[in-house]
């Protein structure tokens, strides 16, 4: 999958995922008005072409002190 076969669901997804990463499947599909499904193989796809490279958790500096 090339920069050019994102659509704009897909562009969504990213920027959704990017945000928020632990959202359910669920969550996230109704965030970008798709279905569970599709939302999922869409998600599966973008991980499998390399777009989703990992998942982080983004600690807050002032608990750790």
């Amino acid at each position: 999958m090339e920069s050019n076969e994102l659509d704009a669901i897909d562009l969504q997804l990213l920027d959704s995922l990017q945000r928020d990463a632990s959202l359910s499947n669920v969550a996230l599909a109704e965030k970008v008005n798709v279905s569970p499904p599709t939302c999922l193989r869409r998600v599966q796809r973008l991980v499998e072409a390399g777009w989703v490279g990992r998942q982080a958790a983004v600690l807050r500096p002032d608990r750790l002190a």
